[in-house]
């Protein structure tokens, strides 16, 4: 057991020993909790798992009624949390209370009991057990109290309708071919808004969705903000400053595919079908002087209801254009909106434009940001639209099948049959779309002298969320990004397995480029579709010389 070290024991009994009894204890609180050291006010508007429950420590006077110290840890730390709120307690107790010693302490958990009374021993303090512990459990009511009073996310009233149109914007997926520097307008003029200016989020980035800026300044002004921005903290209080509401959709993890199976093909080159993950919204709203509210109230969710209806019919009537070219193009819809006053549904006219000339204004301010930054340019145009990304290990009797096949081939030199031995395949990227799609990435992949490397370098969002850029080194040394790769993605067991794998072939791997998008061979191409075949290494990002990257290209946060 970690006990105190003598310094600190002889500083701890310099001080006077009160006859104060003290209750401690430690309690799982509800996941939306935020942690004390995030310094901002925005609430955490990712659903969090059981096991991430914060937990929160207390330590109170029960002679005084008072709270001497509190933390906020992970529900996985140990005991040794307990002692450093306890020592907190002790040195630094919050103000009214003076430093001191207690002459006892109650917990209701035997564990800690015997913990704490070897870490106290030289303390001469009292540890008891006691089954309750009546002023922790009502200052605990207090705060499930204060937790349980937040309005539902939206209106009961208004949920169904918000909901379907949310549906239907991850149906359409806009950003398959938006960038966020394209503003689509929709006036609205009502609940005390006039127009609202969307960006769609998550094109080659981790969050997907649609953010409303109730002003054009504010969006214009965010974008200043955000290029000019230096350290964590100001890019934080930038974050802060956007005015806006937004339908956002937690991030799916790319796709992380099992082993092919083994030679021969009987047909078909397959992979396990990916698991389409379900549609999770995020509604919620930003302000300057509000922070973040993961909520809506009842004119706000009417609001974002009738600009989402506008966006989704605006997008279904102008698809095909607004991929190709984003030019002036308005739409006027007349749209049945809830009411705040009656189950009666009002018709209101709302209007919908591009805004070619204020996209520019805000590319160009990217651009501008860009030409005084030395940082090497990661491109991130190289994938075509509607691709299927998967990670597998392709077993060498197929590695051997596709070395002779009359395809695009890049060979490397002949692998020791130590290493063919010692693992099952070789680790592999497949990259599947359409035919005409592959052969015009197969082209472009040609004009850069062919594929050098991947490499999964270091990255973080601009809020300090972890992530890795998965990058492809040409010949010519560009660098183009396939993937972001998040947190729960890097620890997936598949990517983990790949990974382990790559070590076991020495970082010899190989990318596969195959038709076959639509239909049955979608996510499983026979033979016949695999149009192009790359033996290439696995670079260790140290290689790469890039550092930990921040990305922010496409201004995708993770609210």
């Amino acid at each position: 057991m970690t006990t105190l070290n003598r310094s600190t024991l002889r500083r701890l009994q310099k001080l006077k020993q009160s006859s104060a009894v003290w209750e401690g204890d430690r309690r799982a609180l509800p996941a939306k909790i935020r942690q004390p050291q995030d310094s901002s006010n925005i609430i955490s508007l990712h659903a969090h798992d059981e096991e991430s429950k914060p937990h929160c420590i207390l330590w109170v006077d029960g002679s005084m009624g008072m709270v001497r110290a509190m933390d906020v840890v992970d529900s996985a730390v140990g005991h040794e949390a307990f002692v450093r709120a306890l020592l907190q307690a002790i040195e630094h107790p919050q103000s009214p209370a003076q430093p001191s010693l207690p002459q006892k302490i109650l917990v209701c958990d035997r564990e800690l009991q015997f913990y704490l009374r070897g870490v106290l021993q030289d303390l001469g303090i009292s540890v008891e057990y006691i089954e309750r512990l009546p002023l922790i459990d009502e200052i605990f009511s207090h705060i499930l109290e204060s937790f349980s009073a937040n309005p539902p996310i939206v209106p009961e009233r208004f949920a169904a309708a918000l909901h379907r149109q949310s549906e239907q914007l991850w149906r359409n997926a806009p950003w398959d071919s938006l960038w966020d520097h394209q503003v689509i307008s929709i006036q609205l003029d009502a609940w005390d808004l006039e127009t609202l200016y969307a960006i769609v989020m998550g094109k080659m980035g981790l969050e997907q969705g649609v953010i409303f800026y109730r002003t054009e300044e504010s969006l214009v002004k965010f974008r200043h903000r955000i290029v000019s921005g230096n350290s964590e903290d100001e890019i934080e209080e930038t974050f802060l400053h956007q005015d806006c509401l937004f339908n956002l959709f937690e991030t799916t993890d790319l796709e992380m595919e099992d082993d092919l199976p083994p030679f021969p093909f009987r047909g078909k080159l397959r992979a396990l079908p990916a698991t389409v993950a379900p549609m999770k919204p995020i509604y919620g709203t930003l302000h300057p002087l509000e922070g973040g509210r993961p909520y809506l109230y009842d004119e706000e969710a009417i609001a974002l209801t009738v600009a989402l209806q506008a966006l989704n019919q605006f997008w279904e009537q102008y698809r095909d254009r607004l991929k190709s070219n984003f030019s002036d193009l308005t739409g006027t819809y007349d749209i049945y909106a809830p009411s705040l006053d009656s189950d009666v549904e009002e018709s209101i006219k709302v209007v919908v434009k591009t805004m070619p000339e204020l996209s520019d204004e805000l590319h160009n301010i990217i651009d501008e940001d860009n030409e005084d930054d030395d940082s090497p340019l990661i491109n991130e145009d190289l994938l075509p639209e509607n691709t299927l990304i998967h990670m597998m290990t392709i077993p060498w009797e197929q590695v051997e099948f596709l070395h002779s096949a009359k395809i695009h081939r890049q060979l490397a030199d002949k692998l020791p049959k130590a290493i063919i031995q010692k693992s099952e395949g070789l680790p592999g990227l497949m990259i599947q779309t359409s035919r005409p799609k592959a052969l015009e990435l197969i082209g472009k992949i040609n004009n850069f002298g062919g594929i050098k490397a991947l490499c999964f370098n270091p990255a973080e969002d601009i809020l300090g969320n972890t992530c890795q850029l998965g990058l492809m080194v040409m010949e010519n040394d560009d660098l183009h990004l396939f993937g972001e790769f998040d947190k729960k993605a890097i620890n997936n067991e598949h990517h983990k397995r790949w990974q382990q794998r790559s070590k076991q072939t020495k970082g010899n791997i190989c990318v596969i480029i195959a038709m076959g998008i639509t239909g049955a061979s979608r996510g499983n191409p026979a033979p016949q579709h695999i149009l192009g075949y790359y033996e290439i290494n696995l670079m260790d990002d140290k290689d790469l010389g890039l550092g930990k990257l921040r990305a922010e290209p496409a201004f995708d946060f993770d609210f």
